[in-house]
């Protein structure tokens, strides 16, 4: 009689799951994911073979609780090395099958080798002991395998997987098909313990005529009650047209370069609506957003199109069924962030690629394109180049500022322009003219008197010491009744406090009353306001042209004004070389010629002198692929450096939710759920030590109170550390007296 094995212990009914049974479930399901990339077969070995190493006398241990730290994953992937021939193929899939459980390593065949031989170690480098060890064991293990599954043993390979000689192309390969293991194992087991598991996890297919005739519905709904200019109206309805008549082009790579104000939001909707219809393969759309910030306005436009919408993003508030979804990515359409979308295209983790393989055959449309890490522009492009070429994905860069990134050394980059001339849309919607007083600084105590000579006015700097400055000047100069109408942005206010004294300042310039904000590049992007003369500390071009469209937004008046200046400070720009480099491009263009904003020309300029003398991506990265080490890839590529420490404050408003945050950490600890929770209370701090200081460190418990793990998340103790105006104060260090 045959020796039978198990995948997974009894369920509710008792019943154990057989490994022959869990192999052809994920066999189906990997070569599933894998077919819109033509991968089929490939899917279908690796979903048969991975758990191969269950096959033995230890994991069988395992499953008894007689034995931990077993690694099963390798004598699968040997299994498939030695099957498939020593090709790159056979690399390919065993470097993936031995990932399945921890994480990509390029490095593993030599150690796969020596477990088939039965040579070197018994463990891994984690020291788990691996199930099946040498040539004995693994015939032994093959034969019982054979008996009960056949068929997955003759698998064949119709056509090897491409040779990448480019690291990136090579690694992103690898990602994807990790991707479709993972999420088919995980699938297969979980529905040993929930049979409907995929029926909960899977969203409903893409429906683009019913998203694309709800759009047009509310396109007329919109115009209908629309107070803006005939002339303005008339531009809004060519891009979205435009949008249209490109929709109907081959799938591709794609930008839009357009000026604020134009209802880009629903015109790149309708491009992606029309092109799903056009081109039948393509199976969701995907919305990337550079900020949190403006991401509850967009989501509020989107979902009114498709309700199916899904939010992947770390302050999504969830219900049970998008939770579900989230883990898979399996939605019509999925709204995220930079960090969300591009950090998992450099994953060594087998959690972190688990949706990868969605991606494919997508219409992606990237907001803000100018937001992109300066410092992994290389590795970001030719990504973004991979997803046209070869996983079937369409992908549009929209931007006001459209990067020239065809100036970056050694890239291939050949978008089709969405806007047949996007110039005359620059030119017809020309609302501000620019002063720019580059040449030699000025104090801020001249730019505050500047300011009040104006009844309302915005000051954006670069610096959160700048702008606590300047607003303390404000305060100083102007009377009592007026000093009123000074607020404060940056980004020490929490969520929820940005958001009152957002709509505070909008009501103000509605009335025409006394209004002046200095704030941080927190109001660049996404932020609604329109003042009729705009202050810009010298930065990138981007930034000022970001920091413009909150000037004569509307077009109100005949002309606004945007002052670009040189602070008489010792200290002009965050750290990072980038920032830095590019405001000085910015003085190196100024020097050639006076700079026009809405010429495209003088942007493409500027991109070009920023491009050709920079130095490519940061030297972590390069060496990274280079080595084709994919745990440092993923340690190398960050878009944003440093987070942070997490600190949920005592925002007066919001003191109720406050208080509930504070008794359920006193019960659960730290959970994803509070943190969700606490997102509109939370101000990301850099500086640390105080913060060790004066706040309470928010712990994960593991073991209810048995096991704690520290985290960056704290709690801020002292109402008096939290300004109603500045947000985040540590002014009042010495009178810290915690709540607990």
């Amino acid at each position: 009689m045959e020796k039978c094995y198990y995948a997974r212990s009894a369920n509710a009914t008792g019943k154990r799951e057989t490994l022959g049974h869990h192999a052809h479930r994920a066999s189906e399901l990997c070569g599933g994911f894998l077919k819109p990339l033509d991968y089929t077969e490939i899917g279908a070995i690796m979903g048969g073979l991975h758990d191969f190493g269950k096959a033995s006398k230890r994991f069988a241990e395992v499953l008894e609780g007689k034995r931990v730290h077993v690694n099963h994953a390798y004598p699968g992937a040997a299994l498939a090395y030695f099957c498939y021939g020593q090709k790159r193929t056979a690399r390919m899939l065993a470097t993936v099958i031995a990932a399945h459980h921890s994480y990509l390593d390029s490095n593993c065949l030599v150690r796969l080798k020596e477990l088939g031989q039965g040579t070197g170690s018994r463990y891994d480098e984690d020291g788990n002991l691996f199930s099946l060890f040498g040539m004995t064991e693994m015939k032994e293990a093959l034969e019982a395998f054979q008996a009960e599954s056949p068929q997955l043993m003759q698998i064949k390979i119709p056509k090897p997987l491409p040779v990448e000689e480019n690291p990136i192309a090579e690694m992103l390969l690898a990602r994807f098909l990790l991707s479709a293991l993972v999420d088919a194992d995980y699938s297969a087991s979980a529905e040993h313990f929930q049979p409907d598991y995929m029926k909960t996890h899977t969203g409903q297919a893409l429906n683009p005529e019913d998203a694309l005739e709800c759009l047009l519905q509310i396109r007329a709904e919109k115009q209908k009650i629309s107070k803006s200019s005939p002339t303005l109206n008339a531009l809004r309805n060519q891009l979205f047209e435009d949008c249209l008549c490109a929709a109907e082009l081959p799938p591709g790579l794609y930008t839009l370069t357009a000026p604020t104000g134009l209802g880009k939001t629903l015109s790149l909707f309708a491009f992606a609506a029309k092109h799903c219809i056009k081109y039948r393969q393509m199976r969701r759309i995907i919305l990337i957003l550079p900020y949190l910030a403006i991401m509850e306005q967009n989501v509020r436009e989107y979902r009114r199109i498709l309700s199916e919408l899904l939010e992947s993003h770390s302050a999504a508030v969830l219900d049970e069924r998008a939770r579900l979804l989230v883990e898979r990515w399996d939605a019509p359409c999925i709204i995220t962030t930079n960090v969300g979308f591009f950090e998992p295209l450099f994953s060594a983790r087998p959690t972190g690629c688990r949706h990868l393989h969605q991606l494919a055959n997508s219409v992606i449309v990237l907001d803000e394109a100018q937001s992109l890490p300066p410092d992994l522009l290389e590795a970001t492009l030719r990504t973004v180049n991979l997803l046209c070429s070869q996983y079937g994905c369409t992908v549009v860069f929209s931007t006001a500022t459209q990067p020239s990134f065809q100036y970056l050394p050694g890239l291939q980059w050949k978008p089709t322009e969405i806007v047949p001339n996007p110039e005359r849309l620059f030119q017809a919607t020309r609302r501000v003219t620019y002063d720019w007083r580059i040449e030699e600084q000025i104090p801020y105590r001249q730019i505050a008197e500047e300011l009040i000579s104006y009844r309302q006015g915005c000051v954006i700097v670069n610096l959160r010491a700048h702008a606590e400055k300047l607003f303390h000047i404000l305060k100083e100069i102007l009377s009592e009744a007026d000093s009123e109408g000074v607020f404060y942005l940056t980004s020490d206010l929490c969520g929820a406090h940005r958001t009152e004294v957002l709509e505070v300042i909008k009501g103000r310039l509605a009335e025409r009353k006394i209004c002046y904000l200095v704030a941080s590049q927190c109001v660049e992007a996404g932020v609604d306001l329109d003042f009729p003369v705009v202050y810009r500390a010298l930065a990138p071009l981007e930034s000022i042209i970001q920091a413009a469209g909150r000037c004569n937004r509307n077009g109100d008046s005949d002309d606004g004004k945007v002052i670009v200046f040189l602070p008489a400070e010792e200290r002009l720009y965050p750290s990072g070389a980038y920032y830095q480099r590019a405001a000085l491009c910015v003085k190196t263009l100024a020097s050639r010629h006076p700079i026009d904003c809405s010429d495209l020309k003088h942007i493409e300029e500027y991109y070009e002198i920023l491009y050709s003398n920079g130095e490519g991506d940061k030297e972590k990265m390069k060496r990274a692929l280079e080595d084709r080490d994919y745990r440092k890839v993923q340690e190398a590529y960050k878009l944003i450096e440093s987070r942070g420490v997490q600190v949920i404050v005592p925002w007066k408003e919001e003191m109720e939710l406050f208080r509930s945050l504070r008794e359920e950490y006193e019960k659960t600890g730290l959970t994803r759920d509070l943190i969700r929770r606490a997102r509109p209370l939370t101000v990301s701090s850099f500086a640390e030590d105080k913060v060790k200081e004066c706040c309470i460190p928010l712990l994960f418990r593991t073991y209810g109170r048995e096991g704690e793990v520290q985290t960056d998340w704290y709690l801020l103790g002292n109402p008096k550390c939290y300004h109603d105006k500045r947000g985040l104060d540590f002014a009042a260090l010495e009178t810290f007296d915690g709540m607990f």
